[in-house]
């Protein structure tokens, strides 16, 4: 038999694939024998992220996840705050995807135990989405389109950091939720974004991601924007305040859409939107 003959024969019998290997969000290593092709997501932007890299991968995913459309027929196992650990192993996934919480953290070392791969992934700013994109992409066997989509990302945050660099300043409250009341420091995917947009925000030096915030210190920022993620009633409720530049001007908005507050392949478009906002608050006050 010639040498080339036994080179073909031994091409043909290996396998098609070869094994996976990259660090999740928390600095573990993820190695798979052979790219994902049965996917469990257990946090609406990693559905997104799976689903803009593999979508047929997906065979789970958590009660929250709504986008898009078709992950809505998809089996859901529960949320951040409580799995159905029997029916995420009942459909034999290769790989879960997961946010950090004490149910995640709980479901990770079970699934540990059973040699189920779980990928953790907390973004925290475009580059991290765009890294996400990346390694995920590896994982479920589509490198080339994880490295596009990541790049997708990356354009759109340089774009936008060239457009609103050195202009004016604007004050900004985005509030999210009602009773407490939260908001984003710098430390949030959200909060870098609205700096990026030449946003001044009242706690962005927090120490916290989403620090709770006061009345008190919002009236006290004078704020000329405020965006709402929340119910009508929150926008309305700002209209007790005629004094604040942001209701005097009619520049208290919703953040309609769950876009904005998922750090997904969606992000960098809302944050586009996020500085048109403020560019038109901008162009309110200056003369």
């Amino acid at each position: 038999m010639s040498r080339w003959l036994c080179l073909a024969l031994g091409l043909w019998a290996m396998p098609a694939w070869a094994a996976v290997d990259v660090r999740d969000d928390a600095g573990n290593r993820v190695r798979l024998e052979q790219p994902a092709t049965r996917v469990i997501t257990l946090a609406p932007h990693a559905t997104e992220l799976i689903a803009a890299l593999a979508p047929r991968t997906l065979v789970a995913v958590d009660r929250y996840s709504n986008y898009p459309e078709q992950v809505r027929k998809l089996p859901q196992v529960g949320d951040y705050a409580a799995i159905n650990v029997e029916a995420v192993i009942a459909l034999r996934p290769d790989l879960i995807v997961i946010w950090e919480g004490k149910a995640a953290t709980e479901l990770a070392a079970r699934l540990a135990r059973l040699a189920i791969p779980v990928f953790i992934s907390r973004p925290a700013s475009v580059e991290d989405i765009a890294t996400n994109l990346e390694r995920l992409g590896v994982l479920v066997g589509k490198p080339e389109q994880g490295k596009a989509l990541a790049r997708r990302q990356r354009d759109g945050l340089t774009a936008l950091q060239r457009r609103y660099a050195g202009k004016p300043p604007v004050r900004v409250f985005l509030q999210l939720g009602v009773s407490p009341m939260f908001t984003v420091s710098r430390k949030a995917f959200l909060g870098q974004a609205l700096a990026d947009c030449g946003a001044m925000t009242p706690y962005a030096e927090d120490r916290a991601v989403t620090p709770q915030a006061s009345l008190e210190a919002v009236l006290g920022f004078a704020p000329e924007l405020i965006l709402v993620d929340g119910p009508a009633e929150a926008l309305a409720d700002w209209q007790r305040f005629p004094e604040l530049p942001a209701v005097a001007n009619g520049a208290v908005i919703a953040l309609s859409g769950d876009r904005f507050v998922r750090p997904g392949p969606r992000f960098v478009e809302a944050a586009m939107e996020l500085c048109r906002r403020v560019d038109a608050a901008r162009a309110r006050k200056i003369p």
